[in-house]
């Protein structure tokens, strides 16, 4: 987008109200050192395209914790399944091991 300096502009100032590097402003706008600017000069800002808005951390922090609360209940089903099924097949075992009444 174009922009025009206004009085008291730096070239650090318009970067950081635009979100860009200010050494991307030199370099679009081809500004030599000492990097001078004027009021009234139009300025080429590279603005970015606004991409998904990121969840504040606190947020993510409160994900990160549910989804570990949730693999450790999964862990502890698969640990009682497992007992259960190793209990199944013992007996199962046992049943048949044992000798078949004769009809």
């Amino acid at each position: 987008m174009n922009y025009v300096v206004q009085p008291g502009d730096t070239l650090n100032a318009i970067a950081a109200r635009f979100g860009v590097p200010v050494q991307e402003l030199i370099r679009v706008n081809n500004i030599p050192a000492p990097y001078y600017i004027y009021i009234g000069q139009t300025i080429w800002v590279p603005v970015r395209q606004p991409g998904p808005p990121q969840p504040p951390r606190d947020d993510v922090d409160r994900r990160i914790r549910r989804l570990d609360e949730r693999m450790d209940r999964a862990e502890r089903n698969i640990r009682e399944l497992d007992r259960r099924v190793t209990r199944l097949e013992t007996r199962v075992t046992r049943l048949e091991a044992r000798p078949r009444p004769r009809t």
